[in-house]
């Protein structure tokens, strides 16, 4: 057994021998790629440097019936010269003639050539040589002593066996001849191949990376090399492979026979699962000499492959059918075996259905598992599977909800493929009625309500066959129809969910479901009392750390906004956001969706963008159903206070569903879209929106402190029209309400007041005296009536500029123009730019330049 480097020194001390005179012979021996090839090349290149006489020949798989073909190959590669030719034919020395065999004219052409110089003769693939040429090389080795020839042979063993065991014993046997086995490279032959690539400096790096890929065959080695760049090789990770490599594998897995070549695919089928015991039940066959042959060529180590690309090929090698076949045989056997429902389930996938009754509860455990771990990919292509191989009815419709229940993570939108044979499957009788709730569910969202109420009248006609946990969930079920849909669902809010008689009683205790509802159905019958904000609080504190239900901290977080405790919200939003960074994209988007609205109303527009901008990046908009219209209002909303006109305008190409309009998002929407109006100033439209709000409200019997900014929005729009009487009215009645949490919005409608309330508007109740108590006197002058604009500033720009110019702070323009000192920073950058300036020093000569105005 020699590496690579000691196979060459064995050889260059023969070819010394064979120059003094003593000829000898090598049979050289490995698995493919092993370097059989390069050793024999290697002293065709001494050979040649020597000066010496080189005879060559390649044997062929497809010539083995060709008698003496190799022979044939020998004698042409150095013929004798004309005139010499003959005497081959006669004897050396004898009192006869007698007819020469082809060994005999094979050993005296070397002879003859002996003469002049020494000789090397190599027949590469000699495992492939046939017979009569077989029988001339025994007969030369036998006397190669004799003649200052090397004889060199190359031949293929797999697994620890040789591929011609006459040449083999006749190597033996014979003092003169060596048998050399190739084994894998060493680690100094293979930063030294590397080397000859990447040189010096890199190979000793990544040369441990590469030996344990190519699992020390030179053929392997060279062709990761090959296919990887050089700035690509630099780590220590195993190098992917490219098409180079794959044509190697290809060519070693041709050298290999039948039963090496089930076992490569049974392997390759089984990948992590594979063990001695499994694939000998798989295959019903002992594997174990197969295996070590196939790591002796370097695709494997222990039954496992090195790189995912040697995998991959022999799997692409593998006919369809019996890669099917492998996958059912070993789902079989690691059921049998005890392996998880994971494990056999991804075979189950890959092979054709099967009809035994086990395979069905596989599959959907292993898809249930997959949910709980965030997989929906597996979950989906498990519960598909199991759905080609139901058989009934009410399996296959027990299997869709499944399957629509996975889909919804990543694509609520995908339901609703589903939702015809859903409906058809519970008028049947086929659901079950926790599944029938499920189904409820998907409704409400893609916003069709009254069959949704149609299935609440089915399961409230059997309440009382319910088991405790399935009326505990149909109530709760109750109250999200009736805070989603205030109209539809307005005879919910009677509704009280079963196992608690008020917020907050068992919180955590058993079921976070339960007290979401719970906390939810006091908002919605006594408002955001101080016992349902506890509780609401105890609830976030118990669900945000691992993997929190969406509905329960939902519930938990509108009972806070409720209450304007908006900045608490924002907190617990910003924990669920981050928490949830490896769920699923519908689990993600929802809470970046309530982050957004929350940060909307406090006047973080920035933050609010960016947060919508996610959650509809997460879902696409038309997979949002009714809930669209949360995003959307909060990155309207931050986009026009930020003075991004073109990105709020563009939201209103977004379609939504005219159901929408009777749900609180839609409310939402309104809002929005009003202060969207107000921005380009088309007044009349925002004020037809901002009245379509306080409609709403008053028909849901709404009174929201977060819900009526739409009063400080409209009374803006009354002015720009001049009716400041009616706007005054719209703000004394939102300064009456209590601090919603807005702070930038409170002084809006202060400084708005101010301005309606002012000598020039006439008399006027004071702020104070409007709302029956002491008001702070407003830190805000009203706005003076501002100079031409700027040429390429936009409104909001040219305000910035003016107050920037007249020497104030970020923070002061922040608190007069509601928004955020970032805000006024990006305002600044753009001012900047596009008046050409460096600083605020150079603001004032600018403004006068663009204007024809000193400031």
């Amino acid at each position: 057994m020699l590496e690579r480097c000691r196979a060459r020194h064995g050889i260059e001390g023969l070819f010394s021998r064979v120059r003094e005179g003593a000829g000898r012979a090598a049979l050289v021996t490995g698995a493919p790629g092993m370097g059989k090839t390069s050793l024999i090349r290697h002293a065709q290149e001494l050979a040649d440097e020597a000066g010496a006489v080189v005879l060559t020949a390649v044997a062929s798989a497809a010539e083995r019936d060709l008698p003496l073909g190799v022979v044939s190959q020998l004698l042409a590669a150095a013929p004798l010269p004309p005139g010499r030719a003959e005497a081959l034919t006669e004897p050396a020395e004898g009192p006869a003639p007698v007819t020469a065999t082809p060994a005999d004219t094979l050993y005296r052409h070397l002879a003859h050539l002996a003469q002049r110089a020494p000789v090397v003769l190599t027949v590469d693939d000699a495992h492939d040589i046939d017979e009569p040429s077989l029988q001339c090389l025994q007969h030369l080795i036998r006397r190669v002593g004799a003649l200052p020839v090397l004889v060199v042979l190359g031949e293929r063993a797999v697994g620890g066996r040789q591929g011609s065991s006459a040449l083999t014993a006749e190597c033996l046997r014979n003092p003169e001849c060596t048998l050399i086995r190739l084994s894998p490279l060493c680690a100094d032959c293979t930063v030294s191949l590397v080397a000859e690539h990447l040189g010096d400096d890199r190979a000793a790096r990544v040369a441990p990376a590469l030996r344990r890929a190519s699992g020390g065959s030179p053929l392997f080695l060279q062709a990761l090399l090959w296919d990887s760049s050089a700035d690509r090789l630099t780590g220590t990770g195993t190098p992917a492979g490219g098409e180079l490599f794959r044509v190697a594998v290809q060519y070693v897995l041709d050298q290999l026979g039948p039963e090496e070549l089930r076992v490569a695919s049974a392997l390759a089928v089984l990948g992590a699962s594979a063990t001695h015991d499994c694939l000998d039940r798989v295959l019903q066959l002992r594997a174990g000499p197969a295996m070590s042959a196939l790591d002796a060529v370097g695709l494997t180590e222990g039954g496992r492959y090195r790189t995912e690309a040697a995998r991959t090929t022999v799997l692409e090698r593998t006919a369809p059918g019996e890669r099917a076949a492998l996958h059912r045989a070993a789902a079989r056997v690691l059921h049998e075996s005890g392996a998880s429902a994971a494990q056999v389930a991804q075979h189950l996938v890959s092979a054709d259905p099967c009809e035994d009754p086990w395979t069905l509860p596989v599959l959907r455990e292993a898809a249930a598992q997959a949910l709980a771990d965030h997989d929906v990919k597996r979950a989906v292509t498990c519960l598909r599977r199991a759905y080609d191989t139901s058989t009934s009815a009410r399996q296959r419709a027990a299997i869709r909800v499944e399957l629509a229940r996975a889909e919804w993570e990543t694509d609520p939108g995908a339901v609703r493929r589903h939702l015809g044979e859903l409906l058809d499957d519970h008028a049947h009788g086929h659901l079950s009625r926790g599944q029938s709730m499920t189904l409820i569910t998907y409704l409400l969202w893609l916003g069709r309500p009254e069959e949704a109420a149609a299935l609440f009248a089915d399961l409230d006609g059997v309440r009382d066959e319910l088991s405790g946990g399935l009326r505990v969930r149909l109530d709760t079920m109750h109250v999200w129809f009736a805070y989603f849909y205030p109209a539809l669902g307005a005879h919910e809010h009677a509704a009280v969910p079963a196992g608690g008689s008020g917020p907050g009683v068992g919180v955590m205790a058993v079921d976070p479901h339960l007290d979401g509802a719970l906390v939810l159905s006091s908002l919605l019958s006594e408002g955001p009392t101080g016992g349902a904000l506890d509780a609401a609080e105890r609830l976030l504190e118990g669900v945000v750390l691992h993997d929190p239900p969406v509905a329960p901290a939902m519930a938990a977080l509108v009972s806070l906004i409720r209450a304007a405790r908006l900045d608490r919200a924002a907190e617990w939003c910003e924990l669920l956001v981050r928490g949830a960074r490896t769920r699923t994209p519908q689990v993600r988007a929802v809470f970046a969706a309530a982050s957004a609205t929350v940060e909307s109303w406090l006047g973080n527009f920035e933050v609010a963008r960016r947060r919508a901008d996610e959650a509809l990046t997460l879902i696409p908009p038309q997979a949002w159903g009714v809930a669209l219209g949360l995003p959307l209002s909060a990155k309207v909303l931050a986009c026009a206070e930020l003075g991004d006109i073109d990105a709020s305008a563009e939201c209103f190409r977004v379609p939504v569903p005219s159901v929408m309009f009777q749900t609180l998002p839609g409310l939402h929407y309104l809002q929005a879209r009003g202060r969207h109006h107000l921005s380009v100033g088309r007044y009349q439209a925002a004020l037809g929106d901002f009245y379509a709000c306080r409609d709403l409200m008053a028909a849901w019997k709404l009174d929201v402190s977060v819900f009526t900014a739409w009063r400080v929005y409209a009374a803006e729009a009354l002015i720009k029209v001049d009716s400041p009487g009616r706007a005054r009215e719209l703000l004394a009645a939102e300064l009456a309400q209590p601090d919603p949490g807005s702070g930038w919005l409170r002084t809006r409608a202060l400084t708005l007041f101010a301005e309606v309330d002012s000598p020039a508007r006439g008399a006027a109740p004071a702020p104070a005296r409007a709302l029956g108590r002491p008001v702070s006197p407003s830190p805000v002058r009203p706005p003076e009536p501002a100079p031409p604009f700027a040429e390429g500033l936009t409104r909001a720009e040219h305000r910035v500029a003016l107050m920037a110019s007249d020497g104030l702070t970020n923070r002061d323009i922040a608190e007069r123009l509601f928004i955020t000192p970032s805000t006024v920073e990006q305002h600044l950058t753009h001012i900047y730019q596009k008046l050409g300036v460096r600083g605020r020093r150079a603001l004032p000569q600018a403004l006068a330049d663009r204007t024809g105005l000193r400031h």
